[in-house]
């Protein structure tokens, strides 16, 4: 039976959202040709198979223990990488003087070649554009109205079946869904958002939200749903860390290539006769993405609480999540053992070269102070380890950038046969946790004291193996 209920022909419906014709991998030439709707939702890319040894928790459960009573909406603008709060803590000489040994420290590497900060890493880190993008994203000229026919209708499981599909085709990795609950609209969604027009988040009682002068308007009549997804990195990047253009640049990517997806799923929802309610730039989003991410089973929380790990391509990640009032059926959390690996090993704290991150081995409910001053750029609740964020972006700046935690993770692998076992191992069998950390560490697996050696490396398309979650693949 057809899963578009609508009169209007499919293939003509899979040509207004640029679907048409369309393979989901990198090329057309090699990739399945899909010339309707039937064919796209059935496709194995539709379905989400993990590892074998990746357990689904239940909803709102995840792995890192929370506590919903004590949480409550964040503002964007509290954060480390944000200057005024970095002065806050720091005060504002000591940060000023940072930023100046930060913009010093970067000009000088340049001119004296740096290994890792060479003309051409700078070149490569300046590549990385990102175009404008907004909260309710460009009109669309085609709409149900425009066809004359009905908006889109399907069953919860198969939007969430499209939608995953469609984001694979526009760019991203893995897509996890979650209701917009009242619970997630009073302790999630951020109360301001991060840009420095600092509008807040409102929901108010309309049929379709919209951007106003000093707000970005949810509708409060209809229910709302979530879209978290990955965007995988280059892994050889981050272990040019630290003080590494390269590595810098293979953080960034994810930004520049996020502001063409989201225009994109927009229009498409636009078409479909639904709204998608997005970032006011990359890097601002009205709900935390590692705890989207975490609530929607991309993966779990990381010893560095400012960091995210996912079973099929580690810490590398980019995270991102939209808003949507299309149906769409939730995905749970996940233990895929990696929390219960982080509280025992240490080797992201022992890298970090602003010594922010924590070497217990005992997750806290309490959130430490910093500087002698209650931490606000962290919302309670969560019992976890907790990141100094104002040491780390204000630290990382004066060496010329970092990902040291990320590029030394020992989840930081790619998929031989040794590293999935390893990774099966410790899901299953946490007493070798300390034994794996170890061997990891002998094995050399971290980052690499020859930075420029990525020039010579052989390189998937956008750095990353996109082959890694297709259905069908033998873990």
């Amino acid at each position: 039976m057809s899963r578009f209920h609508s009169m209007v022909s499919r293939r003509d419906f899979m040509k207004a959202v640029g679907l048409a014709g369309a393979g989901l991998g990198a090329s057309a030439a090699i990739s399945p040709v899909f010339h309707d709707v039937d064919e796209f939702m059935s496709s194995p890319t539709a379905e989400w198979k993990r590892p074998w040894y990746v357990k689904n928790r239940e909803l709102e459960d995840p792995t890192v223990e929370l506590d919903w009573s004590l949480m409550y909406r964040s503002d964007g603008i509290w954060t480390g990488q944000n200057n005024p709060t970095q002065d806050f803590f720091l005060g504002a000489e000591e940060g000023a003087k940072r930023r100046a040994a930060a913009a010093a420290y970067s000009a000088n590497a340049v001119k004296t070649n740096q290994s890792g900060m060479t003309l051409r890493d700078r070149a490569l880190s300046s590549g990385n554009y990102m175009y404008p993008i907004t909260f309710m994203g460009p009109a669309s000229s085609t709409t149900p109205e425009s066809l004359g026919v009905p908006k889109w209708q399907g069953t919860p499981e198969e939007n969430s079946k499209m939608i995953r599909a469609a984001m694979i085709h526009f760019g991203a990795a893995q897509v996890g869904m979650a209701e917009i609950t009242d619970r997630v609209k009073t302790k999630l969604v951020r109360e301001y958002d991060k840009d420095t027009a600092h509008k807040k988040y409102i929901f108010e009682d309309v049929p379709k939200g919209y951007e106003g002068a000093d707000k970005l308007v949810f509708p409060d009549k209809v229910p709302l749903y979530d879209f978290a997804f990955t965007h995988p990195l280059n892994k050889e990047m981050f272990r040019s860390s630290p003080s590494s253009d390269i590595g810098s640049a293979g953080n960034s990517l994810r930004y520049s290539q996020f502001s063409i997806i989201q225009p994109r799923i927009q229009m498409f929802m636009q078409v479909l006769g639904y709204t998608c309610y997005g970032y006011t730039r990359p890097f601002n989003g009205a709900i935390p993405t590692i705890a989207t991410a975490t609530l929607t089973g991309l993966g779990e929380g990381a010893r560095n609480n400012g960091a995210f790990i996912s079973p099929e391509f580690g810490p590398c990640v980019g995270l991102f999540s939209l808003v949507t009032d299309l149906p769409l059926e939730p995905t749970p959390p996940i233990d895929a053992g990696m929390w219960r690996f982080c509280q025992t090993c240490t080797k992201c704290a022992d890298e970090c070269p602003a010594q922010c991150i924590s070497f217990e081995h005992e997750p806290t409910w309490d959130v430490p102070k910093i500087y002698g001053k209650e931490d606000t750029t962290h919302i309670p609740g969560r019992k976890q380890f907790w990141t100094d964020g104002v040491a780390c972006w204000s630290y990382k700046a004066t060496i010329g950038g970092c990902g040291a935690c990320m590029g030394t993770c020992t989840f930081n692998t790619d998929i031989a046969n040794i590293h999935t076992i390893v990774r099966a191992t410790l899901s299953t069998t946490p007493v070798f946790n300390s034994f794996l950390w170890q061997a990891d560490k002998f094995f050399g697996y971290g980052v690499h004291e020859d930075k420029e050696a990525w020039w010579d490396m052989s390189q998937p398309t956008l750095g990353f193996d996109t082959a890694h979650v297709t259905v069908g693949k033998d873990y």
